[in-house]
């Protein structure tokens, strides 16, 4: 954004751009408020590094041919705290502050603030900052913006590192722990004045500088060959007055819109009240000229201190690390090391003690004796006189100075107790429980926690910088990654228009992150993976004691574990358990979730039961209507084989009497031969009538009548269990 202000008018410079003078003034006074402690530091950087011998002695000795041994110890101190806490990271978690956030937008925000983080690569500049607080007593990170692509208007917010921090100027006037009071910070770089003209080809490099006032020097901002660039950022702070306005809603005074505006929505004031408005202001400056300018988004200065140790001496703050008070011991422990390596060095070599006269004719072979490992030496078993001599004798070699080794014994244990940090082969050996090792473990510890806790303050602040700038650089619709504790990553849109209105006709939008007011509250201790084996543990052992717990949790148990294929065996467990089935992104309740599924088992339970009943009152009446069926048959063919007897019974006694009655006719009236003749073919026929009434009537019978067997099944099974189908 473009600066607003007119800086020459603001300061009434006519000449120049007042803010070059501002900077250049205030890194005069930062560089003379802290001159001391930034030399100490610088000594304390170089001593962790190894440069411990004072100059004068190490000159010295070196002309003498003397050595000069450094067993640094004192970097391996160093190490032990920076990766204590590289192992236990302070994590920022927000949490909402009034009435327009809630627990999954606190949840979502604290996603979008780790994302910031792992985008940015935001340990490797915590853990630069605090090796060097631990070092030499303070190290800063800061906060920028940039755009995501160069063919984008997105943009993303970064954590980067200071890797030296004697390039910062910070305020003097600051005492916040975390840095938060702040109102000017200067960041400075010394370039060559070849690649400023590559960078700034238009700008001025100080071919035709001149001092302007006290602190100004060409050795300070332009030499024959550099220049120096500052990053300067500082506050301006305007009166003016907050208007309360009639809806609930304030606003500043130069930002109300016109009286008619406010009438015509019905808006009046209710109240104002005189107050301030800060904005802080950036700019790259040299010696000569503005470089770049603009308007930083958030309230905060962008860079972040995290300091060692600090203390007021006679009004001015001195600042140090762990390194400061280990010097005195450390150098004594060199210079012990030095003299007992020396007087060993030089110490006398064991000598061979014999006859004048034993080394005769192998004189080059005993004067080499020491030097070279023969694997025998010959001498004369007598000596010069003649005279039987014993065999030659070593004398045994000087010891070790035993003083020495105490000394130096002694002075390791003084620079444990200075840096707080005991050899663990020092502390009470035996039988000692876990427990009360832990214990020990944890007093050891906490000797040197400032360094962490100091670490977790700044990021906390860190946290409150990316709060403020969150609803000022993600204000649009967007496509943006969030990380959740477990540290997997999701795609989620925030500040979505829905195009629906709610009961006061205003828009809704989901996952807005431009309204509510959130703050930071740092998580410390073990990090999610410790946790994680952790919780394994511990389900483990209450899986033990309960093994039903395996079909309420055994989902959570695979899903904590590490081996391949734990997560598969957590999906399939989570199939099968209704209670695994909550949506972590709804915005029901958790607990709400699990009793709607609760209630949705019962009613399936329920509906199931109504369909088996149903399924068996169907059966039942099919049973009946079968049974019925039946009886009907069965009586409409008792009718009808009743009737077909009865025509049956009366065709025959007919049959009968005609056949008498013709047999008497014929008798009487023809022959024998013919009356047989016809009376034989009139009985076939007969005959034939009746065996087709017969069939006609069993085929009836076998057709109609149900199956035997399973009016037997139907009539023995029991009341109240559903009849199988019947074919």
């Amino acid at each position: 954004m473009a600066d607003t202000y007119d800086e020459k008018k603001y300061y009434g410079d006519t000449d120049g751009d007042a803010r070059i003078s501002e900077a250049i003034e205030f890194l005069r006074q930062a560089a003379e408020s802290d001159t001391t402690n930034r030399a100490e530091a610088l000594d304390d950087v170089k001593f962790a590094a190894g440069d411990q011998w004072p100059v004068e002695i190490q000159n010295s000795r070196t002309l003498e041919a003397r050595p000069c041994l450094t067993i640094n110890k004192i970097d391996a101190y160093v190490r032990q705290i920076c990766n204590q806490q590289r192992q236990q990271r302070p994590r920022i978690k927000c949490q909402g502050m009034n009435n327009e956030t809630d627990a999954k937008m606190a949840q979502m925000i604290t996603g979008i603030c780790r994302h910031v983080e792992v985008n940015s690569n935001a340990d490797h500049a915590y853990d630069t900052a605090f090796d060097f607080a631990v070092r030499m007593g303070w190290g800063y990170w800061r906060i920028t913006t940039d755009y995501v692509r160069p063919d984008s208007f997105d943009q993303e917010i970064y954590i980067k590192p200071i890797d030296n921090p004697f390039t910062v100027y910070f305020d003097p006037n600051s005492t916040a722990p975390d840095g938060s009071d702040a109102e000017k910070c200067l960041v400075t770089v010394v370039m060559a004045k070849e690649n400023f003209r590559k960078m700034y080809p238009d700008a001025d490099d100080g071919g035709s500088f001149s001092a302007r006032g006290t602190g100004d020097s060409n050795n300070e901002w332009v030499t024959k060959h550099d220049i120096r660039i500052a990053e300067y950022f500082y506050t301006r702070i305007e009166s003016t007055y907050l208007v309360l306005l009639s809806d609930g809603t304030n606003a500043y005074e130069d930002e109300l819109p016109n009286k008619e505006t406010m009438e015509l929505a019905g808006i009046y004031e209710v109240g104002r009240r005189k107050t301030f408005r800060k904005t802080i202001k950036w700019c790259k400056v040299t010696a000569m000229q503005v470089l770049e300018e603009g308007t930083w988004a958030g309230k905060y200065i962008p860079i972040v201190p995290t300091y060692g140790q600090q203390c007021v001496v006679d009004n001015k703050r001195k600042k140090f690390g762990l390194v400061r008070m280990a010097k005195d011991p450390q150098r004594m422990y060199n210079f012990w090391q030095t003299s007992m390596t020396e007087s060993v060095a030089l110490a006398p070599r064991a000598k061979w003690i014999m006859a004048e006269g034993q080394d005769e004719n192998h004189e080059s072979e005993w004067a080499n004796a020491n030097n070279t490992s023969y694997s025998y030496l010959r001498y004369k078993q007598t000596d010069i006189s003649g005279q039987p001599a014993p065999p030659p004798i070593r004398q045994s070699p000087e010891q070790p100075p035993v003083a020495i080794m105490a000394a130096a014994q002694a002075i390791t244990q003084d620079l444990q107790a200075v840096v707080g940090i005991l050899d663990p082969n020092q502390l009470p050996m035996g039988n000692i429980s876990g427990k009360a090792l832990q214990g020990q473990q944890i007093q050891v510890d906490m000797t040197n926690f400032h360094y962490y806790d100091n670490l977790t303050r700044s990021i906390a602040h860190t946290g409150r910088i990316i709060l403020d700038l969150i609803p000022k650089i993600y204000s649009q619709e967007r496509v943006m990654r969030i990380i959740g504790d477990d540290g997997k990553p999701e795609l989620i849109t925030i500040n979505q228009r829905t195009g629906q209105q709610d009961e006061n006709g205003i828009e809704r939008i989901l996952n807005d992150v431009t309204i509510g007011e959130y703050d930071v509250v740092m998580e410390t201790g073990p990090g999610y993976n410790t946790k994680r084996q952790e919780a394994v543990d511990s389900m483990m052992s209450l899986l033990a004691a309960d093994p039903n717990l395996m079909a309420q949790a055994g989902d959570l148990i695979f899903r904590n574990m590490d081996f391949p294929g734990a997560d598969v065996i957590a999906d399939r467990l989570a199939a099968v358990n209704p209670m695994a089935q909550i949506d972590d992104k709804s915005p029901i309740p958790p607990q709400v979730q699990m009793q709607l599924a609760n209630n949705q088992k019962q009613m399936q339970a329920m509906q199931q039961q109504l369909q088996a009943m149903q399924l068996f009152i169907t059966n039942r009446q099919d049973v009946e209507q079968v049974r019925q069926s039946g009886e009907d048959r069965r009586a409409v063919i008792a009718a009808e084989v009743k009737m077909r007897d009865q025509n049956t019974r009366s065709l025959t006694s007919q049959n009968k009497t005609e056949i008498e009655a013709l047999m008497k006719l014929i008798l009487g009236q023809m022959d024998t031969s013919r009356l047989e003749a016809e009376i034989m073919s009139r009985n076939q026929e007969q005959y034939a009538m009746m065996n087709n009434a017969t069939q006609a009537i069993e085929d009836n019978m076998a057709v109609m009548a149900p199956n035997p067997e399973q009016m037997q099944q139907a009539q023995q099974m029991p009341q109240g269990q559903p009849p199988q189908q019947m074919m």
